[in-house]
Formats: C-alpha cells, structure tokens, sequence
C-alpha cells in the first residue's frame, strides 16, 4: 500500500475535522489552492481524457475467439484488456479528481479531497495487479513486449505514489494554513509551497506519459494477437469445412455402396425368378405324363424334382444377396472406421502445427510476418492436403464396380444351368406323347428320369458356385479395405513427417529469417 497508507494517515483525521466547516472554511474565495497558484496542475490533469480515450481506442472491442487450443492466447488477450481497463477506470479516476477540483476552483479542503482517498485505494489495488496481468499477457507475447509493459506500468506506479505523496503534503500544508490564525494571501504563500503544486503537476504528468507511450505497446501487441486469432480463426473453418468434406466423400462412398448392393441384389432376384419360371413353365406339359402308366413313376418324380430344383435355386440366389448385404456393407463400414481413426489421429497433429503458427504471429517477433507468408500457407492446408488425399483414396481405391463382372458370371452360369434343365425337360416331352407307343414312352420315362439326375448333379454344382462366388466377394472387399487402409495410412504418415518438417522450418525462421 506504501503512500496510500501515509495518504490515510494525513486525509481521514484532516477531513473528519473539517466536516462541519463552512464550504470554503472562511479563506478568501480568490486563493485558489490549485488551479490559480499552480496552472499546471489543471493542464497536467486534464492530460487524462486524451489519454484515457487513447487507451480505451486501442483496445475498444477487442476479443480472442475461444477456439480449442488457444487458451493461452485467449488468457493473455483477456489479461491485455484488464491490464487497460484498470488503468483507464482506476488509476485515471485519481488524475480526473484532481482535473474536477481544479476546474472548479473549490478552495475548501473537504471540496479537495473527499472523495480521493478511497480512489487512491482503488488505483493502487488496480497497480498491484498489474504484474500478474502482464506475466499472463507475456506468454503470448514477445519479451521485448513484455519488457515495454513492465517499464510502462513500473513508470505509472512510480508517479502516482509520487502523486499521493505531494497529495499528502498539500494536505498538510492545507492543515497549517488553517492553524496560522487569521487567514490571508500571505498566510497561504508561506505554508502552501510552490515546489509542492509544481510536482505535483509533474507527477501528474509522468502518468499520463507513461500511458501515452503505453498506448504504442498495447496496439502493438493487440495487431499481433489479432493475427494470431485470424489465424486461428481460418484455420478453425478450413478445418471445419474439410472434415464435412470427408464426411460428404465418405457419405457419397456408402450411397455407392448401397446402390451397388440394390443393382446387384435386382439382378440375382431377376436371373433366379427368369430361371425358376423357365422350369415352371414345363409343368403343363408334364402334367399328362404323370397320369399315364407308363411314365408315371418317372414323371411324378421329375415333378418333384422340379420343386426342390426351383426351391434350390431361390436358396442360392437368398444366399448370395444375404452375402451381398453383409459383405458390401462390411466393406464400407471398415473404410469408414480406418479413415476416421486417421482423421481423429491427424487433427492434434495439425492443431499443433498452427497454435505453433499463431504464437509466432502472436509473439509479434522481426521475422513473424516474414515467416507466416513464407510457411503459414503450407501449415494452415495440412488440413486441405488431408481432405484431398482421403478423396483420392475412396475414388481409386474404394470403387465397388469390379464386383460387376462377378455378379454377371454368376448370374450367368445360374442362367445357363437352370436354363438347360427346362430345355432337357422341353426336349424328353417333346420326344412323343401319351399316345405314343409303349416303347417310345418307355424312352420319354427313361430321358425324365436322367432329367432328374441332371438337375440334382446341376444345383449340386450351382450352391458350390455360389459359394464360390461369395467367397470370392469376401475377399475383394477384405482386399478393397486393406488398399483404402494402406492408401490413408501412407498419406498420414506423410502428413505427419510434412508436419513436423514444417514445425522445424517455422522455428528456424523466427530466429533467422530463413
């Protein structure tokens, strides 16, 4: 507290004797305690509006995004404008009260001072706080910065105790004025001194100086943190924008996917329902074999053949688009999960390179505009780079089209094989008819019979090839992801070692210029 106590000490008993006094004590209202005696008093203090306003203006609206990461920048701007703002509302209202008092020309002590003491308090809380602003303000700043703040705020300090002391001794020059008797011009010139206003006016002075030149490292350092925020700020949504934009390129991926998986389910239904109606559509015509007694036996049984077959050729084609759905969806959803781990792994990386980025811009260093347009742009599109790659990586590694040929074998061979067993049977019926004669449908009965055989020999040879066939699918998509995998995993590692390269560059340059 130092002064202030010496301040208390004098004005709390002066002013409680004085409180019942008539307003200007009986001294003749010409002797003007300040303003008349000293004129540089009233000049000096009214140096605080302007400096004052100068002060407010280089800080007026200023804030620091709160983005993730950037909590000290965020302390050190919140410090930067509590710094200013008690210096503005505290220690100025000290230097306004002594412009008011001049101003007005109040000769009566109680007028003076009545109300300084508890504003002196209130300035020298605000003082007293001012070193733990400045060290939270300094680490994001630069130690020239720092060192300006400290000279300038140790200058305010230093004057306004010397404010309060020639304060102190006004009042007791006040106090012997009034203990000399009766009251003149002459008793006021011996015990008011003159040294005593003149340094006080100095003191004065002294204040709104420093905060003058305090004004200069205050906007310096605001520009500077300001930049570093803009940095922030823009790479906070070219970040935002590029992981939407591998949201979108993996959204748009499972579209495919899905579409793919309709296409190809569409096309096994439709080949499995063409190749089940070819084998219906010859039940008619075997329908009067099954009641002649010749070819009865065989015909009842290539009537039942004819439903485990159909039967047998759903069950395959369900099979396959079970698979279809389950393996295709698999596919996507491994991609998926391997790219996001990388993104999720990747982001701190990059967070890390551009807070780097932004203390150099905040530390407002000789080289940091240098060194942002030489390797800010490189850092702030790591972000970029990373959305690009992984767009490439789903569009040539990631395509589901190669599965077309597969489906389309497949389809066929059931085509063909189902086919074939409705053409055998066509063909045995067409050989004669119930009419004909015993020998002749002794032979219709004999090709019905190894008409049966066929089919069971032929879905034997379907439900192996289909399993074949999904086998196949598996690992494609198996093969599908380990690409996309290795695609991603190689441009992480690249990002990271670009990254780091770019740190190393970013450090160089601040203490080089290279």
């Amino acid at each position: 507290m130092g002064m202030l106590g010496v301040a208390a000490v004098f004005l709390v008993p002066l002013l409680s004797g004085l409180a019942n006094a008539s307003p200007d004590l009986g001294l003749d209202i010409a002797i003007d305690y300040v303003s008349q005696n000293n004129p540089n008093v009233l000049s000096s203090a009214n140096m605080v509006g302007s400096a004052t306003s100068d002060l407010q203006g280089v800080i007026g609206g200023y804030q620091i995004s709160k983005l993730n990461g950037s909590t000290a920048l965020v302390t050190s701007g919140e410090a930067l404008v509590s710094l200013v703002g008690n210096i503005t509302v505290n220690v100025n209202e000290v230097l306004r009260n002594i412009s008011v008092v001049a101003s007005q020309r109040q000769t009566a002590p109680s007028c003076m001072f009545a109300s300084m003491n508890s504003t002196i308090d209130r300035a020298f809380v605000a003082l007293d706080q001012a070193g733990g602003l400045i060290t939270l303000i300094q680490t994001s700043t630069s130690t020239l910065n720092g060192g300006a703040l400290t000279s300038w705020l140790a200058m305010i300090q230093t004057a306004m105790q010397d404010v309060t002391t020639y304060l102190d001794m006004l009042y007791k020059e006040v106090n012997a004025v009034l203990a000399a008797g009766p009251l003149s011009a002459n008793t006021v010139n011996a015990n008011i001194r003159p040294a005593t206003l003149f340094n006080l006016a100095g003191s004065i002075s002294v204040v709104t100086t420093a905060e003058k030149g305090l004004v200069t490292t205050v906007r310096s350092i605001r520009s500077a943190f300001e930049q570093a925020s803009n940095v922030l700020q823009s790479y906070s949504n070219d970040m935002t924008n590029a992981l939407n934009s591998v949201n979108n390129t993996q959204r748009d991926y499972y579209n495919q996917v899905v579409g793919r998986i309709s296409s190809y389910q569409g096309k096994v239904t439709w080949e499995a329902g063409f190749s089940i109606s070819d084998i219906v559509n010859t039940l008619p015509r075997l329908n009067p074999f099954i009641q002649d007694q010749v070819t009865r036996t065989t015909a009842q049984s290539l009537n039942t053949s004819i439903s485990t077959t159909t039967a047998d050729i759903q069950t395959a084609a369900n099979v396959f688009t079970r698979n279809l759905q389950s393996q295709m969806t698999l596919m996507f959803t491994g991609a998926e999960a391997f790219v996001q781990f990388t993104v999720k792994a990747l982001v701190p990386v990059f967070d890390s390179s551009i807070f780097k980025l932004a203390a150099t811009m905040s530390n407002g260093g000789v080289y940091s505009t240098s060194c942002k347009d030489r390797y800010g742009g490189a850092i702030m599109n790591l972000e970029n780079n990373m959305r690009d790659q992984l767009q490439r990586c789903f569009n040539d590694y990631a395509n589901t089209g190669y599965t077309d040929s597969f489906i389309s074998e497949y389809n066929q061979v059931i085509r063909e094989q189902t086919r074939s067993i409705a053409n055998r049977i066509n063909w045995c019926l067409g050989l004669g008819s119930t009419t004909s004669s015993t020998i002749i449908k002794a032979g219709i009965a004999k090709c019905l019979s190894e008409t049966v055989a066929l089919s069971q020999a032929m879905m034997t040879d379907v439900s192996f090839q289909t399993k074949v066939v999904v086998a196949m699918i598996n690992l494609e998509s198996l093969a599908t992801v380990q690409t996309v995998e290795s695609c991603v995993n190689i441009m992480s590692k690249g990002l990271v070692a670009k990254a780091t390269a770019l740190d190393s560059l970013l450090a160089a340059c601040q203490s080089s210029n290279q």
